[in-house]
């Protein structure tokens, strides 16, 4: 049970764990959050990339989809979730750098739902 600046938090202690130990946690992350930017938001991609942080279905629509009343900070916070990772290991993979902390305002975060397992390639593993 986790909001998204905490799961984004545990990502970065992940890789840096896993790289610790040679794994290639952050390269596999890293080459998701390619694919999600060169497909763009309405990708699968995009929703694959985005699942590895959502618990339920809320966080995974606030990720992966764009509503009309999104405060700016919305897309940059979305952004810089999918572009931090882009540089893999080298920079330990900091997804929350950057990320607006107001994400999580109002945010449910009692796992559950359908969506984000059916999108998840893996978990990020706790540490």
């Amino acid at each position: 049970m986790s909001k998204l600046i905490k799961n984004l938090q545990k990502t970065n202690a992940a890789v840096t764990l896993d790289t610790y130990k040679g794994g290639d946690l952050a390269i596999r992350i890293g080459s998701l959050a390619v694919k999600a930017i060169t497909g763009g938001m309405q990708s699968d991609d995009w929703k694959r990339y985005m699942a590895l942080f959502a618990d339920n279905d809320e966080q995974f629509d606030l990720l992966t989809m764009v509503s009309e009343t999104d405060p700016a900070w919305m897309a940059q916070s979305r952004a810089y979730i999918v572009s931090n990772a882009v540089c893999d290991a080298q920079t330990n993979t900091k997804t929350a750098n950057g990320v607006d902390t107001r994400i999580d305002t109002n945010l449910n975060e009692v796992p559950g739902g359908n969506l984000v397992p059916q999108w998840r390639p893996f978990d990020i593993p706790n540490v």
